[in-house]
């Protein structure tokens, strides 16, 4: 697809809007002739890809898990549904930990969010979302809760960062053993002795090759002869 965006841009045919995710393109013609202008001017590209094109119907299209619907000059989008969608979800039931479940409302409601472009199409969504899983049998008060205390953190101004100064780097050489010793002497450099010194101290393992070590090795006549080994990948 990048190869043929190239031969796009080589051509001159490259439009005004088109944005395309892996091999989903969305473009913005002005009318249906200049599309199918465009669909075949594609499907010239390669003789082994053949395009398809989906034009909306009654001011709606749907587009990678959204839809788009054009009002006067505006676009609004939101959460699409397919039709063949059967709302099979983590049941509550299920016997797992209910951090899982919490985890599975908020990725939903958070999808919701960054898919609807203003708040009334926040709140079908949720009016959706809250059907769904009543049905898959989450207590009402759990849900509810959810959805306030997220609306709650998107309402609430994050804190400012405070700013920190700039610490001193310092560069450590160790000797790797294996992982969990090096993450335990990593976690002592930099929270534990680094916070002390107020330095930012950062271990860097490395191991020993083979043939770094060279030893000696008594041969005939008593002289001694350094030998080693090489392994090369």
């Amino acid at each position: 697809m990048c190869s043929l965006g190239e031969q796009l841009k080589l051509r001159d045919k490259v439009l005004s809007y088109y944005k395309r995710y892996l091999d989903d393109t969305l473009t913005v013609m002005k009318d249906e002739v200049s599309a199918y202008s465009f669909l075949h001017v594609l499907n010239d590209l390669h003789p082994s890809i053949s395009f398809t094109m989906e034009l909306p119907t009654e001011n709606t299209l749907s587009f990678l898990g959204m839809v788009l619907r054009k009002d006067s000059q505006n676009i609004t989008t939101s959460v699409y549904v397919r039709p063949t969608n059967t709302g099979l979800l983590l049941h509550y039931d299920s016997h797992v930990d209910n951090r899982y479940k919490k985890s599975l409302i908020y990725t939903m409601l958070d999808r919701i969010f960054k898919l609807s472009s203003n708040w009334s199409l926040f709140h079908e969504g949720c009016i959706r979302l809250k059907t769904l899983f009543l049905h898959l049998a989450y207590p009402e008060h759990l849900i509810h809760s959810m959805i306030s205390n997220f609306i709650t953190s998107k309402q609430t101004p994050a804190p400012p960062r405070e700013s920190t100064p700039d610490l001193q780097s310092v560069r450590v050489v160790l000797p790797f053993k294996e992982q969990k010793s090096a993450e335990s002497v990593r976690k002592q450099l930099q929270k534990d002795l680094g916070n002390l010194l107020n330095i930012d101290l950062c271990p860097v393992f490395i191991s020993r090759k083979v043939g770094e070590d060279p030893k000696h090795k008594e041969i005939d006549g008593g002289v001694d002869q350094l030998t080693f080994s090489r392994l090369q990948i």
